[in-house]
C-alpha cells in the first residue's frame, strides 16, 4: 500500500478510473455549462449550490489533495445555499460506504461518527442529514444516527412497508411506493427518532435509468405534470451522482439548465431537505420492511441488503450461468478476520493505556485524523497530553490504528455489488484485508493469514482461470511491499530526472535523505507517514547489464534490523511510476532554447519547400528526425524558460505545427493538440491565481489563434470556467475590445458582457 491509486488501464484516457468520473461528473457539475441556440456558452453554473448533495468522505479527501479548486467550489456551494435557504445542501455520508446494516453495531457507530467528523472539518457545520450508502437502514442504524445527532435522511420509496394517514392509523403499503411529498418519522428499537424522505421513484428511474437528462425542457415538463396530477407540496428524487455525466454524458448540463428554467420562471421554487423540513417537520410515522432475515432494506437490492452477502439474484454484469456464491464466504472471512482484529486492538490498547483509555473511545477520538483534519503525529501528541503512555508506543498504535481503519475499508460494499469475485472491487477488499493483516501479525503468535486464506477458498469464482479468492488473494501478495516501490522511485528520481523534478514525496512516503554512492550504490532514509515506520534501503544496481534496470534492495527498519531484500526489475515498475519517469525524461529532451526553436523552424520550413512537387523523397530516417524534432520545438515552447518574446516565436510555431498537420501522423497530431491543451490548462491555473489581466488575456487570445490556424483545437474547458467569472458584473474591466475577443475565443455569447 502506497497510497498512491495503481494506473488502470480501463479508465483511458485518464490515468485510473477516480480521474475519469471526476472529469465526467464533479468537475463539470462543478462549473457546468449552459449554452445559447447557438452552441455558445451563456453562463457556468455550479450545480451543486442549487441541489442536495453528499461526497464520501474518502472521495471529497481525494478531490481535495488530487483537485483542491473544485473541493472549495463543493464547500462554497453549500455556504451559498446556506445564505439563500438557511441551511445547506451538503449532507454527511458514512465513512466509506459499508452497508451499515451488516456491519456490527460498534462498526456502524463510527462509520456515522467518522462521517460526521469529516463532514465537520470540510463544510464547517454540524450536518443535519445523512446519506446512508445504498440507502441501507434497518431499526439499529436508526438508533444509532439519531444518538449521533443526524435529523434526516433519504430512503427509497419501496423501503417502506406501513406509513400513518394520520396519528395512530395506518395504511399498509401492500407492495405500493411511499408518498413522496412530506416526510415521515422513524422509531428506532430504543425509542430514538429520525425523519425520512421518500423520493419520488417514476421521477428517479427516468432520471438515472430513462435517459431523462438528455432533455432539460422535456424534464421540466415532466415535473409540471407531476405537479398538476398529484398537487403535492414537494417533489423530489434521489439519483447517483454519476449520473450527471458520466453515465448520462452531458448530464451535467441538463441539470444546468433545468435550474436555469426553474430560476426564471415560478412554477417551483428549489429548495433543500434541511429548509423543508423545518418548515414542515414530520409528524406522522412510517415503518420500514425488515427486509430478508430481517437485516434491513436498500435502494438497489429488492431482498433488502442481501445483495451484500449472498447470492440472491441482485448483480451488475456477468455472463449466463454465472452466480454470486461467492459474495456469502468472502463476507464470512473478512468478518472472522475483523473480530480478531477487533479483539487485538482491544488487547493492545488496553496495555498501552493501563486501562486509562478505552478502545472504543480511542477509535472515535481517532476521527479528526482519519478525515485529514488533523496529523498523525499532532494526534499522537494530544493523546500524550491527555493519557499517560510509553511514547515508544506511538509506532505501535499507529499501525492499530492503521489496521483498523483498512479493516473497514475491506468492507466497502461494491466488493459485493457486480458479478464476480475477480472484479476489481473484490480484489481491492481483499488486499485491504491482506495489508491489515501484514500490520498486525506483529501483535499475535496466531497465525492470521493462513486461516484468511481458507476460508477464502469457498469463494469461488465464475471464471475457472481466477479460481478462488485465496488465487485473487496469493495474486495480490506477489507485488512488492509499498517500501520497496518507493525505494524504487526515489532511486529512479534522483538518477533520472533533472534537479527541477526531484521529489521528496511518494504517497504516503516522505524522503529524509538519499545518498549517491557511485554508480551502483543509493542508500535511502523514508518515513511511512501513516504508521510512522521509517525505513532505511540500500540500493544496488547490477553493473553487468547496463541496458536493463535490475536492481537490489535489502530494506531495513528504524531499529537497523533487514526485514526483506527484493530483486527488481524493468518489467515490475508500476506503470503509474513509467509514467512519470517517462515525463521526466521527455521533458529533459524538450529542453530547446529560443534560438534554437527559430533556427529549427526555419530549417523544417525549407525542408518542407524541397519536399513541395519534388520527385525526389527524401531518405525515411530524415523525415522521421524531423517529425520528432517538430514536436520536440514544440514541447519546448512550454517547458524552457522564455527569454524570447512570444511575438517573436508565434510564426515559428506556425510553421511546425503546419509540418506536422501536414506530414504527421494522427497520433503525433494528437500530441501536438496535448501540448497545447496542457498549455492552456496552465494559463487558467494563471488567471485563477493571479486574476486576468490584458498581458494574460491577450496571450491567450493569441495563442487559440496559432493553434486553430493550423486546425489544432485545443481543450480549453478550464480557462472558459477561469475566464468566465471575470466577464461577470463588477468583476475586473479589462477594455470592451480585448472582452469581446475573449468570448470569440472561448465561444461566449456576447450577451455575458451585457450586464456590466
Amino acid at each position: 500500500m502506497t497510497g498512491i491509486i495503481p494506473k488502470q488501464v480501463s479508465a483511458r484516457p485518464y490515468e485510473d478510473w477516480n480521474e475519469r468520473i471526476f472529469a465526467d461528473c464533479y468537475s463539470t457539475n462543478a462549473h457546468s455549462r449552459y449554452l445559447s441556440p447557438y452552441r455558445r456558452v451563456e453562463s457556468i453554473t455550479n450545480n451543486f449550490s442549487y441541489i442536495s448533495f453528499n461526497f464520501g468522505p474518502t472521495l471529497l479527501s481525494w478531490i481535495a489533495e488530487m483537485h483542491p479548486d473544485i473541493h472549495e467550489q463543493v464547500v462554497l456551494a453549500d455556504r451559498e445555499s446556506q445564505t439563500r435557504l438557511g441551511h445547506g445542501n451538503a449532507m454527511a455520508q458514512a465513512f466509506n460506504h459499508t452497508i451499515l446494516p451488516l456491519d456490527s453495531p460498534k462498526d456502524a457507530r463510527l462509520q456515522i461518527l467518522w462521517g460526521i467528523e469529516d463532514f465537520m472539518y470540510r463544510f464547517g457545520r454540524s450536518p443535519e442529514g445523512m446519506w446512508l450508502p445504498e440507502a441501507a437502514i434497518n431499526d439499529t442504524v436508526v438508533d444509532l444516527l439519531a444518538e449521533a445527532g443526524i435529523q434526516f435522511v433519504i430512503l427509497s420509496p419501496w423501503q417502506a412497508a406501513q406509513v400513518e394517514t394520520a396519528p395512530n392509523v395506518w395504511n399498509d403499503l401492500g407492495g405500493k411506493p411511499a408518498p413522496y411529498g412530506k416526510p415521515y418519522r422513524l422509531t428506532g428499537r430504543t425509542g430514538r427518532e429520525i425523519a425520512a424522505f421518500f423520493y419520488h421513484p417514476g421521477l428517479a428511474e427516468g432520471i438515472s435509468f430513462g435517459h431523462a437528462l438528455r432533455d432539460a425542457d422535456a424534464l421540466y415538463s415532466t415535473l409540471l405534470s407531476i405537479k398538476r396530477t398529484d398537487g403535492q407540496p414537494l417533489i423530489h428524487a434521489a439519483t447517483d451522482g454519476e449520473i450527471y455525466g458520466h453515465h448520462e454524458p452531458f448530464g451535467d448540463m441538463a441539470l444546468a439548465a433545468l435550474i436555469q428554467k426553474v430560476n426564471a420562471r415560478n412554477d417551483f421554487e428549489l429548495t433543500n431537505y434541511a429548509t423543508y423540513l423545518e418548515a414542515h417537520p414530520a409528524v406522522l410515522h412510517a415503518k420500514l420492511h425488515a427486509g430478508e432475515a430481517g437485516l434491513g432494506t436498500s435502494w438497489s437490492c429488492s431482498h433488502g441488503v442481501s445483495r451484500w452477502w449472498k447470492d440472491c439474484g441482485c448483480h451488475t454484469g456477468g455472463e449466463d450461468g454465472w452466480n454470486q456464491a461467492w459474495r456469502t464466504p468472502l463476507r464470512d472471512s473478512l468478518r472472522t478476520l475483523a473480530a480478531k482484529i477487533d479483539a487485538i486492538f482491544d488487547h493492545e490498547v488496553a496495555r498501552i493505556f493501563n486501562g486509562s483509555l478505552t478502545a472504543d473511545r480511542l477509535l472515535e477520538l481517532y476521527g479528526p485524523a482519519i478525515c485529514g483534519k488533523q496529523s498523525l503525529e499532532r494526534f499522537l501528541e494530544e493523546l500524550h497530553a491527555d493519557f499517560e503512555f510509553d511514547g515508544n508506543e506511538d509506532d505501535a498504535l499507529a499501525c492499530l490504528l492503521e489496521g483498523i481503519k483498512n479493516k473497514h475499508f475491506s468492507f466497502t460494499s461494491c466488493g459485493w455489488f457486480f458479478s464476480d469475485i475477480s472484479g476489481i472491487e473484490p480484489r481491492q477488499n481483499i488486499k485491504y484485508a491482506l495489508y491489515t493483516i501484514d500490520l498486525y501479525q506483529k501483535f499475535t503468535s496466531e497465525d492470521l493469514l493462513t486461516p484468511f486464506l481458507n476460508d477464502l477458498t469457498k469463494a469461488k469464482s465464475n471464471k475457472r482461470s481466477e479460481g478462488s479468492g485465496m488465487t485473487i488473494a496469493k495474486q495480490e501478495m506477489q507485488g512488492f511491499p509499498g517500501e520497496v516501490e518507493a525505494a524504487l522511485f526515489f532511486t529512479l528520481n534522483r538518477r533520472i530526472a533533472r534537479p527541477e523534478e526531484f521529489k521528496s514525496l511518494y504517497g504516503r512516503y516522505r524522503l529524509n535523505t538519499i545518498e549517491l554512492r557511485g554508480s551502483d550504490t543509493t542508500v535511502v532514509d523514508f518515513l511511512d507517514r501513516i504508521s510512522l515506520s521509517g525505513y532505511s534501503c540500500t540500493v544496488l544496481s547490477d553493473g553487468h547489464i547496463p541496458s536493463e534496470l535490475h536492481l537490489f534492495i535489502g530494506v531495513h527498519d528504524h531499529t537497523g534490523t533487514c526485514i526483506g531484500k527484493y530483486s527488481v526489475t524493468n518489467v515490475d515498475i508500476p506503470l503509474r511510476m513509467l509514467d512519470m519517469i517517462y515525463s521526466w525524461i521527455d521533458r529533459s529532451l524538450s529542453k530547446v532554447t529560443d534560438n534554437d526553436l527559430v533556427a529549427i523552424a526555419k530549417d523544417i520550413n525549407n525542408y518542407s519547400m524541397l519536399m513541395k512537387n519534388s520527385r525526389y523523397l527524401p531518405m525515411e530516417t530524415l523525415y522521421i528526425e524531423n517529425i520528432g524534432t517538430c514536436l520536440r520545438a514544440i514541447k519546448s515552447l512550454f517547458v524552457t524558460p522564455n527569454t524570447l518574446p512570444w511575438s517573436q516565436k508565434r510564426e515559428s510555431i506556425g510553421q511546425l505545427i503546419e509540418f506536422i498537420q501536414k506530414k504527421g501522423r494522427p497520433a503525433e497530431i494528437e500530441s501536438v493538440n496535448r501540448i497545447f491543451s496542457a498549455e492552456c490548462d496552465r494559463v487558467a491555473e494563471k488567471i485563477r491565481d493571479k486574476g486576468l489581466d490584458y498581458e494574460a488575456g491577450t496571450y491567450l487570445i493569441d495563442l487559440l489563434e496559432v493553434a486553430r490556424a493550423q486546425g489544432i483545437q485545443p481543450d480549453i474547458t478550464q480557462l472558459q470556467t477561469q475566464v468566465f467569472r471575470f466577464l461577470q458584473p463588477k468583476a475586473q474591466e479589462l477594455s470592451a475590445t480585448l472582452m469581446l475577443k475573449l468570448c470569440d475565443a472561448l465561444n461566449f455569447e456576447h450577451s455575458i458582457l451585457e450586464s456590466r
